[in-house]
C-alpha cells in the first residue's frame, strides 16, 4: 500500500481530478498542490481513472455508472489512500455509488463479476473525501491556522457550497446536508468576514446549461444577485463546477438579467493559497473571467 512507504508526517490521498480539471481549468491542478504542499497534503493521481459519468451515463446504463465508479474507487483501494475529488459532482456520483453498492449485495457482487474481466476487485472500504472536509477535518482549522501568513481580515465574503457537495454530505457523515458549516469554518480562520445572503443556498443551475441555457443563466443571476445585495467584496465556492459558471458565466447571465455589476468569484482553494502567502499569480486569477479587483 502507498501509505506505507512514506515515513513522513504529511497526509497522503489518491487524486481524482475528474473532467473539469481538464482544459482551460487544467491550473487548478497547480494550484492545489502549491496551497496543499502548505498544509502537508500530497496527491498521488489514480493511474487508468475513468470519468465518473456525471450522473448521464446512468440514464442509459445503470450497471455501467456503478460499474466504472466501482473501478475508479478500487484503484484508490489498491493504493491503501482515501479517494479525494475536489469536483463536487464526481463527489455526489462517487458517493452515491458507494452508497448503493453498500445497500446492495447482489449488485455488489454482479459489479465485481464485471471487473473481474480486467483483473480488478471493489471491496466496499474506500474513504471519499472532498476539499471542505479534507481542510476542515483531516488537515484541521487549528494546523491551518498556523499557516496563515497574510489573514484576509476586513474582506467580506458569500460562501457558497453548490448542491452536490452538500447532498452526499449526510451519506459519507461529515456534516448536515442541510445545514452544513465546514466552508464557513475553513472561511474563519482565513480571517474574513463571512455574509449572509438569501440565495446561498439555490442551485447555480450549472448542469441546466446544456438543456436549458437560458433558464441557467437566471438562476446564476439568482444567485450572484442575492449576494451582491449584501454588498459582498468576493464570493467563495468549493465546487470548481459552480466556479465555472458564478465566474464563467457571471455577464452574460447578468446581462440577461438586465444587471450591471461585477462580483469577484474565487475557487476556495485559491483563498486558501492567498491566505497562506501565495500570490495572485500563483492563484492565477489572471484567469477568471470576472476581475479579482480586491485587496487580498
Amino acid at each position: 500500500m502507498i501509505e506505507q512507504q512514506y515515513n513522513d508526517d504529511k497526509l497522503h490521498y489518491a487524486f481524482y481530478s475528474g473532467c473539469c480539471f481538464q482544459g482551460t481549468d487544467a491550473r487548478f491542478f497547480d494550484i492545489l498542490q502549491q496551497v496543499f504542499d502548505k498544509v502537508d497534503v500530497e496527491l498521488h493521481l489514480i493511474p487508468d481513472a475513468v470519468c465518473c459519468g456525471a450522473g448521464v451515463i446512468e440514464e442509459r446504463s445503470e450497471l455501467t455508472s456503478l460499474s466504472i465508479n466501482a473501478r475508479n474507487m478500487a484503484s484508490a483501494e489498491k493504493m491503501g489512500l482515501p479517494f479525494y475529488t475536489p469536483c463536487s459532482t464526481c463527489f455526489n456520483v462517487i458517493s452515491n455509488v458507494q452508497k448503493r453498492l453498500g445497500e446492495e449485495a447482489k449488485l455488489f457482487d454482479q459489479v465485481n463479476e464485471i471487473l473481474a474481466e480486467d483483473g480488478i476487485e471493489y471491496k466496499g472500504d474506500c474513504k471519499l473525501t472532498h476539499t471542505l472536509w479534507m481542510l476542515a477535518q483531516d488537515v484541521g482549522l487549528e494546523k491551518l491556522k498556523e499557516r496563515i501568513t497574510n489573514p484576509l481580515n476586513g474582506i467580506r465574503v458569500a460562501s457558497y457550497y453548490g448542491c452536490h457537495t452538500r447532498n452526499p454530505a449526510d451519506i459519507q457523515k461529515y456534516e448536515s446536508s442541510q445545514n452544513p458549516t465546514s466552508l464557513e469554518d475553513i472561511l474563519k480562520v482565513l480571517g474574513v468576514e463571512i455574509v449572509d445572503y438569501e440565495t446561498r443556498d439555490d442551485c447555480c443551475g450549472y448542469h441546466l446549461t446544456w438543456p436549458n441555457n437560458q433558464l441557467s443563466q437566471k438562476m446564476t443571476s439568482s444567485v450572484l444577485q442575492g449576494a451582491h445585495k449584501q454588498n459582498v467584496d468576493l464570493m467563495v465556492t468549493s465546487c470548481p463546477l459552480c466556479f465555472k459558471n458564478l465566474d464563467g458565466v457571471q455577464p452574460k447571465a447578468l446581462a440577461a438579467a438586465g444587471q450591471d455589476f461585477e462580483l469577484p468569484v474565487l475557487f476556495l482553494p485559491e483563498l486558501v493559497g492567498l491566505a497562506c502567502g501565495m500570490s495572485s499569480s500563483d492563484m492565477k486569477l489572471d484567469f477568471h473571467n470576472v476581475p479579482v479587483n480586491v485587496r487580498l
